[in-house]
């Protein structure tokens, strides 16, 4: 053993503060193996729905209580973090065009994009850029090429799939992170976080939808060619389930979750329960809503025809046997599984875990990605050979 780092990832949700240590440790005829060492965790309250905008003291101390236990099993003091959000972004697409006089392609040209105006005006006052995807490049204004790079041409048209933030929201996360005395290295996107913790090599290239179901929302996260080509938000998630349980029995919320997570276990077709089928018909017709929803969403979208090959279904409400039969049923043509982390070393009961994949996507992200404010190393060119969804955007 030659070499040890240590990342730390923190994943803001609204369920839960969770915090992640990682060693990248680099052996001998194996290369480089990241291992979880330590994981703390800090419940918020059943009805929290944005946790940043609880009180400041209150939700700093929950990051605290997250970092601390997850410091204390790991044995080490953190004090670099990489920090995943999942509210307050939205997402665009930009063309930009190079002339180039018929000559080679360099990596440079496509970073050109960063030094344009149309990269620098995205910094506003409202907002700025969190992720930068080059999903497609045309040459010459009709040839669309997976990898432009080391071709000749006139003009190279490239575009760039935009995920931006809020500037209020990051102002909340950046004072909060350094009254902790933390630096924060990156602040990264959960619904990026999640497609790379959870698809497999194939997925990614071929084309997958990733399914996330949060407490508060579900993500829809389009994947194809290595690159996150869209997302759709549904505003339904846990939360709904549990609320709908409280509003229409008179019970407490708390009470209704205890209700709602056995029922996410229930069969109702294989075993009896009647204190169960009291709440059962509620639980289903919201999860037969959600489920419609999904499937409508996912039609409509432009990028049906690329990802539907695959349906990853993960998030804090992924464990639900019947959202998952339901989800099957909705796409009976495509390849469903229930979606694990994979690439990282450590206890098979946190990396099967789907609903902590979007934080373990985040030490991913930590250990395979240069940092995206750092223009000259950002979004290197793919590598894929595919061209599909170069002739899929010619005409968006």
């Amino acid at each position: 053993m030659s070499q040890r780092n240590i990342f730390s990832a923190i994943d803001i949700r609204s369920d839960k503060i969770i915090c992640l240590i990682a060693q990248e440790l680099e052996i001998i005829n194996r290369g480089k193996i990241l291992q979880l060492i330590g994981i703390g965790i800090s419940k918020l309250p059943i009805n929290c729905i944005k946790p940043l905008s609880l009180p400041h003291l209150e939700i700093s101390d929950y990051i605290k209580s997250a970092i601390t236990k997850a410091e204390y099993e790991a044995n080490v003091k953190i004090s670099d973090v990489f920090v995943s959000i999942s509210e307050n972004m939205t997402s665009e697409y930009i063309d930009f065009k190079i002339e180039n006089e018929n000559n080679l392609i360099g990596e440079d040209h496509i970073k050109d994009f960063f030094r344009s105006k149309l990269f620098t005006g995205l910094y506003t006052k409202l907002k700025e850029p969190l992720h930068s995807f080059p999903i497609s490049h045309r040459i010459d204004n009709k040839k669309s090429v997976s990898d432009p790079i080391g071709m000749k041409a006139n003009n190279l048209l490239t575009k760039w799939h935009i995920i931006s933030v809020s500037k209020d929201y990051l102002e909340i996360i950046y004072k909060t992170f350094l009254e902790m005395d933390l630096n924060l290295k990156q602040i990264v996107s959960s619904n990026y976080s999640t497609s790379l913790a959870v698809l497999n090599e194939e997925e990614s290239d071929q084309g997958a939808i990733t399914i996330e179901v949060q407490k508060n929302k579900t993500v829809l996260s389009y994947t194809f060619d290595g690159q996150l080509i869209g997302f759709d938000i549904i505003r339904i998630g846990t939360f709904h389930f549990t609320n709908d349980i409280s509003q229409i029995k008179s019970l407490t919320l708390a009470e209704a979750e205890s209700i709602r997570k056995k029922i996410d276990f229930f069969d109702k077709d294989k075993k009896k329960d009647k204190e169960l089928d009291k709440y059962y018909d509620i639980y289903l017709s919201r999860a037969e809503e959600l489920t419609k929803i999904i499937s409508i969403t996912v039609m409509k979208s432009r990028f049906n025809s690329l990802v539907s090959n695959s349906i990853i279904l993960t998030g804090y409400g992924a464990k639900s046997i019947n959202i998952q039969r339901l989800i099957k049923n909705k796409f009976p043509n495509s390849s469903f599984r229930l979606g694990s982390t994979r690439k990282i070393n450590g206890s098979k009961t946190f990396l099967d875990n789907p609903s902590l994949t979007s934080s373990f996507g985040l030490l991913s992200y930590a250990t395979n990605h240069d940092l995206e404010g750092e223009k000259s190393d950002e979004n290197p060119p793919k590598k894929s050979t595919l061209s599909i969804i170069y002739n899929f955007f010619r005409n968006l």
